[in-house]
């Protein structure tokens, strides 16, 4: 068996001396690195790029918010989480499991790794919505979303202030527990919110489009950015909401990276869409949907895809796009110096030209992750 590479996160350095002293002398361990929890210690996680990261909690909501970003920096890691005023030992392993023994950590720690912590497949997921828009994303995403998801909502009133002065108040106490904030809504007040929602749900992860400027101004994003960010809240704006994928979101010269294990779940199933395409004598035999976008507009254009010209097809699907479920502003977007339905069409056509790329008679084609106006 080789030697599990291991790292020590602790609110105590007494603490964090006694499990190394544990680990310490045994062939199968080795402890690459001890820290004390600061925003500087997850850089030392990341460099020392370990098998295996104990964290050492509080309590359970600041263990999650560590969990959390530990998969952030270590994405392949497993995550073992003690908490000492209960000896509850918590393993962050495909599923999670409790144990109270000192050998049971010992074998967590040495157990074989099989899992991808970038992809925590049992997302639990809370919408935020308001309006038609909200209303058509969140129906969307229930009917496919993975099974393995939980998928809860709560919609907010449609006559919310232009400044809503004290947010809690308009908030339901009971909001369940969530790993990821989706907020969609109409109107400016619903963003305002997203704060409150967090701090109801525990959730470390917040994804909030900007399909049209009067729904999210780009001041309310900023402020919105700034004030989960002092949480450790790690938050995304795509511009349109379909230009979000795995590990960036917006186009072009504005392109943003991110790294979030709960955002990138959700953006394995929807955002930039993905198609698969089978061609034969000139034309679109079959068309999958790989990645989805949130409104559905991917799945719309496939369908009206079926049987058309490989040398239209792009062409058709812009056209395709314009009276699909897409949500996108029609309105110039000052940042980007387009309408953003223009945008959202150009990253469909891109989805079609990928996927055409080469195809020939009873050829399969993939659209590379990378490829397009906005790689990722």
């Amino acid at each position: 068996m080789r030697t599990r590479r291991v790292f020590i996160l602790a609110s105590q350095a007494l603490f964090a001396q006694g499990v190394e002293s544990l680990l310490s002398g045994r062939s199968d361990i080795s402890v690459v690195g001890t820290a004390l929890i600061t925003p500087e210690a997850f850089e030392q996680v990341s460099q020392a790029d370990p098998d295996v990261i104990i964290i050492e909690a509080e309590s359970a909501d600041e263990q999650r918010r560590l969990v959390t970003k530990s998969l952030a920096c270590s994405s392949d890691a497993k995550i073992i989480g003690l908490t000492p005023d209960d000896n509850r030992i918590s393993i962050f392993y495909q599923q999670m499991k409790e144990s109270r023994r000192v050998s049971d950590l010992l074998e967590e720690v040495i157990e074989p790794l099989a899992w991808q912590a970038s992809r925590p497949s049992d997302l639990k997921l809370f919408v935020l919505h308001q309006g038609s828009y909200g209303e058509r994303i969140l129906r969307h995403i229930r009917r496919f979303a993975p099974t393995a998801w939980t998928v809860d909502a709560w919609c907010a009133p449609s006559d919310l202030p232009a400044v809503v002065d004290a947010p809690m108040t308009f908030l339901p106490l009971d909001l369940p527990s969530a790993d990821l904030v989706l907020s969609v809504g109409q109107v400016a007040g619903v963003a305002q919110l997203v704060f409150g929602v967090v701090q109801r749900t525990g959730a470390c992860s917040v994804i909030v489009p900007a399909d049209n400027a009067a729904w999210l101004p780009d001041g309310l994003a900023q402020q919105l950015r700034s004030q989960l960010a002092e949480a450790d809240v790690t938050a995304v704006f795509p511009k349109p909401f379909c230009s979000l994928t795995r590990d960036s979101y917006n186009v072009r010269e504005h392109r943003m990276p991110y790294r979030d294990p709960w955002i990138s779940e959700f953006a394995r199933n929807f955002g930039r869409p993905r198609l698969q395409v089978s061609c034969e004598a000139g034309r679109i035999t079959d068309i999958e949907v790989k990645r989805d976008t949130a409104c559905g507009s991917a799945r719309a254009v496939a369908r009206n895809l079926m049987g058309e010209e490989v040398k239209s097809a792009v062409q058709q699907a812009g056209l395709f796009h314009h009276h699909s479920p897409c949500s996108a502003a029609m309105r110039m977007d000052p940042n980007l110096g387009e309408p953003l339905i223009q945008v959202a069409g150009g990253l469909m056509r891109q989805a079609v030209e990928s996927a055409l790329q080469g195809c020939s008679s009873q050829e399969r084609c993939l659209i590379p992750e990378s490829q397009g106006v906005n790689s990722g």
